[in-house]
């Protein structure tokens, strides 16, 4: 069983991430000088050792599932420091970083010699974009603090409708920034992955053309997600004073561009029953922003139920020179007492977490700007919202 130090050492002397060759059993093989110097334990006390042996906090049957899966799969499995944090505890200087004790780590599993049923696990050191994200994180709630006393000041100083509206997309803007981050950090993680797998699958000489060319690929595609949050993010934020003809499937389906992945943690269906050709002319961020804070409030009125079917459904009723959009969910419906007052400038139903300006400035775009009206019915079942507008303004 005795391996030779060397037979191993392959060429991973100088790469800056931790290479360890493990089996199914997860008896360890190599144990490369990244982790030596990180670790300070010699790769000679450690080969032919179990790897939970060596560090008791592994769990042993994640990693081993993990590993059985990249050998039958042939198809690399990860850990991430944003879920995972470590798989190796690696202390950090804390002079140095004062956020995390131990050296946040991005693993990747993957096959290296089938017939031996062995794996390399390949660890980065994602430290740096842990701290960056916590910092992130740190800023935008000062960015919603700073909003929320904004909005209070201007509750005493004035009501006009325009410094309102300015004040509302304002406070937007730090959930925009806040959802932009959280849809930022698995893209840029699974780019700085793949390069690193590419990076060691050459060193290891096991990268193939079909897996340079199937990376090459995801990267370009990963990329180009990134580049249109950044182009959503700047047009809905564009002052736009011009009307023009809208698509009104494609508008909803832009709608929840930014409440996506909220939907999707609490298992929200989001269902579009409108033509895809139909169109209206009219400006089209205003009434953006008025659609995405409807669903918004939705998603919202989701949170604090338990139910299994989550539904928001937007419809569309057509009559001569007008049309209707409805956005409806059965999300239980809001009090008589408040459905009254809904309206009204700074109520909320949200208590401290809610401004009470959303629908109030939904209601002034759409009469004011858009010349539509807006109208709210709901029962125990859920809520409808109901938006009719001009087809030509």
């Amino acid at each position: 069983m005795a391996q030779n130090k060397t037979q191993y050492n392959l060429r991973t002397a100088d790469l800056d991430n931790g290479i360890i060759i493990v089996d199914d059993t997860l008896t360890i093989y190599h144990f490369n000088k990244w982790l030596e110097l990180q670790t300070k334990i010699d790769e000679e006390s450690v080969v032919n050792k179990k790897l939970n042996e060596v560090f008791p906090n592994i769990k042993t049957k994640t990693l081993i599932r993990k590993i059985k899966t990249a050998l039958r799969m042939n198809t690399p499995t990860f850990y991430t420091a944003a879920t995972s944090h470590y798989l190796i505890p690696i202390k950090i200087n804390q002079f140095k970083n004062s956020i995390y004790e131990y050296m946040q780590q991005d693993v990747s599993i993957i096959s290296y010699d089938k017939a031996k049923n062995l794996v390399a696990l390949i660890i980065k050191d994602q430290t740096n974009m842990a701290s960056t994200n916590a910092l992130l994180n740190s800023h935008i709630e000062e960015i919603k603090k700073l909003n929320q006393a904004l909005i209070a000041e201007q509750k005493l100083r004035e009501k006009q409708h325009q410094q309102l509206l300015t004040s509302s997309r304002s406070a937007a803007m730090g959930d925009m920034i806040s959802m932009i981050a959280h849809q930022w950090r698995q893209p840029l993680s699974l780019i700085t992955t793949m390069m690193a797998n590419m990076q060691v699958k050459k060193e290891l000489g096991v990268l193939d053309e079909a897996t340079l060319t199937n990376s090459f690929k995801k990267i370009e595609e990963t990329i180009h997600y990134l580049s249109d949050t950044v182009n959503d993010f700047r047009d809905y934020f564009k002052p736009n004073k011009v009307k023009s003809n809208i698509n009104l499937y494609e508008l909803f389906s832009k709608s929840i561009f930014f409440l996506k992945d909220e939907m999707s943690q609490y298992n929200i269906n989001y269902r579009i029953n409108i033509d895809k050709d139909l169109e209206i002319y009219t400006y089209k961020n205003e009434l953006l922003q008025c659609i995405i804070n409807i669903i918004k409030n939705s998603i919202d009125a989701f949170k604090e139920k338990t139910l299994t079917n989550k539904n928001i459904t937007v419809s569309l009723e057509q009559k001569a020179d007008k049309l209707t959009l409805y956005i409806e969910d059965n999300a239980g419906g809001i009090d008589k007492e408040h459905l009254e007052k809904i309206f009204e400038p700074y109520f909320s139903t949200k208590s401290k977490n809610g401004t009470g300006l959303g629908l109030y400035i939904c209601k002034t775009i759409i009469e004011k700007h858009l010349k539509g009206t807006i109208n709210i019915y709901s029962d125990a079942n859920g809520t409808k919202v109901a938006i009719t507008l001009p087809t030509l303004l």
